[in-house]
């Protein structure tokens, strides 16, 4: 059962960011809740799991849970991402598409399908760098932006 759970992805400058919430984080990775300020104990477990991945891996990003005891990775890619703090994508946009998060998921992905030539997103909402939601918009490869 997991007391915490989250994701942890590298940068497009090199840093790891680990977010999380306390609970199974089906919300949070969905971009329902936003990232919680996680205790000293559960980042050092999840810092720990990806040196180790990376030691063998290279660059990875990967969802954990934490089971207050120790942190497992539950899903696994090699690579980093292309996202910085407030760029999910970087480019450059003709028009930029206002999206709510909190419009969820599958609105998300209708909207991502319905981009023209030259249209990006601004994101707004609190969303995590490491959720679903910007998985999604970091497969669409259109350019986007957070706005908080």
């Amino acid at each position: 059962m997991p007391v915490y759970s989250g994701a942890a992805i590298v940068t497009a400058e090199g840093d790891l960011v680990v977010e999380g919430v306390a609970s199974d984080g089906g919300a949070f990775m969905q971009g329902a809740s936003p990232p919680e300020n996680l205790p000293e104990n559960v980042l050092n477990a999840v810092e720990e799991l990806y040196r180790r991945a990376a030691e063998c891996l290279g660059t990875v990003r990967f969802e954990w849970v934490f089971d207050g005891l120790s942190a497992w990775i539950v899903q696994l890619h090699r690579g980093a991402t292309q996202s910085s703090a407030n760029v999910l994508v970087p480019g450059e946009a003709e028009k930029w598409i206002p999206f709510e998060a909190a419009l969820g998921l599958e609105k998300l992905r209708k909207t991502v399908a319905l981009l023209g030539p030259g249209e990006g997103l601004v994101l707004r909402g609190e969303v995590g760098l490491t959720s679903h939601i910007a998985d999604v918009i970091r497969r669409a490869s259109v350019p986007a932006r957070l706005e908080s």
